[in-house]
């Protein structure tokens, strides 16, 4: 992240209670010393996990590190090679647990980022704040804008919450045809 990316992001953080994010590295070390409560990362490189776990150290009580295999992983976590698509789903469906109901702040920058963004916003309380990494450089993220209604923004981050007018439904309906798209 660049730095004004880092400082809004890290005034959402020092407010957040209990926080999620899909992919982890440098934003979930900086969670782990400003979260007030909990905080959940997935991730699809389980190596890449291990690296983030040896980085927080200490504060591994309160951080719960998840790996959810989608199958062999290239760069960045990203799906490699055929035949493990049916996979792909449990990524983008990570937050639907029970405890996670109380997150109030959830950062997507992992892979399946539209099928996060919309299972999360559709989970969560209408009051959660989601934040979305690359978002303005990659306009085939907009979609969500349709349930979602943008509060802040720095550079690539962008800030959003649930619009008042939209149906859960509508939005899981959604997030079923991004499940499969890794970007």
């Amino acid at each position: 992240m660049s730095g004004s990316e880092s400082d809004l992001y890290t005034r959402f953080l020092c407010k957040s209670q209990n926080y999620f994010e899909f992919g982890m590295g440098g934003s979930t070390v900086l969670a782990a010393g400003l979260v007030k409560d909990r905080i959940w990362s997935v991730d699809s490189d389980i190596a890449w996990l291990e690296k983030t776990r040896e980085a927080i150290g200490q504060s591994l009580a309160r951080v719960n590190l998840i790996h959810v295999d989608i199958g062999p992983t290239g760069a960045w976590g990203r799906p490699v090679g055929k035949g493990h698509e049916d996979k792909f789903a449990a990524y983008s469906k990570a937050i639907r647990q029970r405890d996670m109901r109380e997150v109030d702040f959830c950062l997507v920058d992992g892979r399946f980022r539209v099928a996060c963004f919309l299972t999360a916003l559709a989970w969560l309380d209408k009051g959660a704040v989601l934040a979305v990494h690359d978002y303005r450089a990659r306009p085939q993220y907009h979609v969500v804008e349709k349930f979602a209604r943008p509060i802040a923004e720095a550079g690539n981050i962008c800030m959003f919450v649930r619009r008042a007018s939209t149906s859960r439904m509508a939005i899981n309906r959604m997030a079923e045809r991004y499940r499969k798209d890794p970007n």
